[in-house]
């Protein structure tokens, strides 16, 4: 790994990952209830979101860095920040992996999934290596691409090709592929699936952003799974 290069980190210690949570709000009124019952929840006028802050039913969660070495000064930090510009839908914007793991499950036990539930997920497989690089608290611009009403769609349309290419005897192809999406979104299939699946997921694209941002610029998720495959 390039020792000379900086990796912009969260305050909390996690690799800098911007990731979307994509939830399904089933009643509006009821989710701004649910927060306003919250210390941890704050709402900022000025950036039309709610803030999601390290204090308060938050403190508890543990974090690369624990709540104590953040200077008293800086507290309570914002762990992510919720918006939503229609009534059936809003995102969670956080900076990591675990912050997207533990955000998942801290309002999964503070919100109904009657009222909101998680549907999707959008990440963006860069690190980040300068503070000019950082998007801000929200992550719009990356994320302007991702329509959830779509990503199912190109997965099926994904799974054809690849089902296409077995009966073809073409399947060695999809194998080596070498493409690299920058900005991924699938399902999370959290409630089915359980948190293990979707966090071994994202640390995945985690570990190819890692790889290419040390200089592995062709890395993809086929060398990752290749590799674990002969690790095995």
């Amino acid at each position: 790994m390039t020792e000379d290069r900086p990796i912009v980190k969260t305050m909390t210690g996690e690799i800098f990952l911007p990731i979307r949570l994509y939830y399904k709000i089933h009643n509006k009124s009821a989710v701004v209830t649910a927060f306003k019952k919250l210390s941890c929840m704050n709402y900022d006028p000025d950036g039309d979101r709610w803030a999601w802050l390290y204090g308060g039913e938050a403190k508890k969660l543990r974090f690369e860095k624990p709540y104590s070495s953040i200077a008293a000064h800086r507290r309570p930090i914002i762990l992510g920040s919720f918006y939503s510009r229609e009534d059936s839908q809003m995102y969670l914007d956080v900076g990591s992996v675990d912050r997207a793991m533990k955000g998942i499950d801290f309002f999964d036990r503070r919100i109904k999934r009657s009222v909101a539930e998680v549907g999707y997920v959008a990440i963006y497989n860069k690190i980040t290596s300068t503070k000019a690089e950082h998007p801000g608290s929200c992550f719009d611009q990356l994320f302007a691409d991702v329509r959830t009403d779509l990503i199912d769609q190109r997965l099926e349309e994904k799974l054809k090709t690849i089902i296409e290419s077995m009966k073809t005897g073409r399947f060695q192809e999809i194998e080596n592929e070498r493409t690299f999406d920058l900005v991924e979104a699938h399902r999370t299939n959290y409630y089915e699936d359980g948190p293990r699946q979707l966090e071994l997921s994202l640390k995945m694209r985690e570990t190819v952003a890692l790889a290419r941002w040390s200089g592995e610029t062709d890395y993809s998720m086929s060398d990752l799974i290749m590799g674990r495959a002969l690790d095995g």
